[in-house]
């Protein structure tokens, strides 16, 4: 039977049944030499030092804080429409024609004892020389601050709707950064498991190469056992790339270059307590962030509708504008300023605005059939993951039990065949049932602490 590579999330778990030391030969010596030359140098990295490293480094985390600071920037503009906005015009220009200005006979009156003014047609000319022109306007809006405060009030939805979006990303990152340690810690503990192999099938090619100077075994025997142990090397060999991938991710999760070394400490991937399934749905209800981003669309479309509805109030603001001429006329004043109000109306707009609030309606009626899909989904997810964890579990148990069974099986057997009771036949069966049985096991403890991070997920955890 052919012997699949092993795998591990937890190596402690593995250390209670390890095969006593055996003696290496100098390759089996030089291959673990080369896998473990780098780990003796490198600093040791605990699952809560990287999820810590990931979250202040990541990034697509730091990514999302930027545009955090742009929807920011969106509230304090949109503050600044609640104070008086100043604009000025100013015009220069050569005249090509001569402004007339004429005042016919008489035009201003006629006095007694003078005449009339003037006495004869006047007509007035400007000059033909630069002229210039500047008009400025000061307005305070008053009637507008209240479609004013629903806009900084649709910019701060946005800021939330941004602390939402970093919240998924850290979310994802975390939940990501878990994986990759767990597989980390799996590799490593699958590379000690194939270690206690190569130790049992070395001692194993021992007794059988005795065993054919003594004529009590075939040179068939010792090439299959040969080949086993060549086999269990090849595979430990092969665990080098997967691992050093693993890293190189790890390490761009946390912002870091990607050949920074560094070891795992499998004693930090501890027990997940698993809380009562309505406490679940409670704490996703409250941390979720495609349940809070929901809400936040719904307040948005709420938002867009009422300002839509304030369009129909009338801008009234307190005006002060100032006009100066220069070179224009001389019969003009050059000098003209006022203050007052100032009434901007939009009075028929053809069922324009009625459309668009009609249009605003539905839109909010869209965002609250939203939320609540998006909180049955995430109900649906929270029990998915609930009852995979149950499973994962009881997976865990089951493993953990074929795996007790078949070390003592091949404990017997091996001694058995020392004391040639047994074929070498039934220890290669052995330990190929020890094989599979330790890769169910790490399979199912690797199952587990996916299926922990998911459900971790699932419930709006982000730290």
């Amino acid at each position: 039977m052919e012997r699949k590579p092993f795998r591990a999330i937890f190596p402690l778990f593995l250390l209670s049944f390890q095969i006593p030391a055996l003696g290496l030969s100098q390759q089996s010596y030089n291959i673990m030499n080369s896998v473990q030359a780098a780990a003796s140098s490198s600093p040791v990295l605990t699952l809560d030092e990287a999820v810590k490293a990931a979250e202040a480094n990541n990034r697509d985390i730091r990514i999302a804080h930027l545009e955090r600071e742009k929807a920011l920037n969106q509230v304090r503009v949109a503050r600044t429409y609640r104070w008086p906005s100043f604009s000025l015009t100013a015009l220069g220009t050569q005249p090509l024609t001569r402004l007339g200005l004429t005042f016919e006979r008489g035009a201003l009156g006629v006095f007694p004892g003078i005449g009339p003014i003037p006495a004869v047609n006047t007509t007035l000319r400007s000059p033909t020389g630069l002229a210039g022109l500047a008009f400025a306007n000061l307005a305070q809006p008053l009637s507008q601050q209240y479609k004013i405060g629903m806009t900084i009030e649709t910019a701060r939805v946005g800021v939330n709707a941004a602390d939402e979006g970093i919240r998924l990303k850290r979310q994802s990152t975390m939940a990501e950064v878990r994986r990759l340690y767990y597989g980390i810690v799996q590799t490593e503990s699958g590379r000690e498991s194939l270690q206690q192999t190569i130790d049992f099938l070395k001692e194993l090619d021992r007794d059988t190469n005795q065993d054919v100077v003594q004529r009590v075994a075939l040179q068939a025997d010792s090439l299959s056992v040969k080949a086993q142990l060549a086999k269990a090397e090849y595979e430990l060999l092969k665990l080098d790339d997967p691992l050093q991938t693993q890293k190189q991710q790890l390490n761009r999760l946390m912002g870091r270059d990607v050949d920074m070394p560094f070891d795992v400490d499998p004693s930090t991937a501890t027990n997940f307590e698993l809380p009562q399934l309505q406490d679940a749905y409670a704490k996703a209800t409250q941390l979720r962030p495609e349940i809070r981003l929901a809400k936040l669309q719904l307040r948005k479309a709420e938002l867009d509708r009422k300002i839509k509805k304030a369009e129909r109030i009338p801008d009234v603001s307190l005006s002060g504008t100032s006009l100066a001429t220069s070179n224009f006329s001389n019969a003009l004043p050059s000098r003209l300023g006022g203050v007052g109000l100032q009434l901007n109306w939009d009075v028929y707009d053809w069922g324009r605005k009625r459309k668009e609030m009609d249009e605003r309606r539905e839109t909010e009626e869209q965002a609250a059939l939203q939320l609540k899909e998006v909180e049955a989904t995430v109900m649906i997810d929270v029990s998915h993951q609930y009852r995979r964890l149950l499973e994962a579990r009881k997976e865990v148990e089951v493993a953990k039990s074929f795996q007790s069974a078949a070390w003592e099986l091949l404990r017997v057997t091996k001694n058995r065949y020392t004391q040639h009771q047994a074929l070498l036949s039934d220890a290669l069966k052995a330990q190929s049932s020890l094989g599979e049985a330790n890769y169910q096991y790490t399979q199912a403890l690797a199952n587990l602490a996916t299926i922990q991070a998911d459900f971790e997920r699932a419930v709006g955890e982000d730290q």
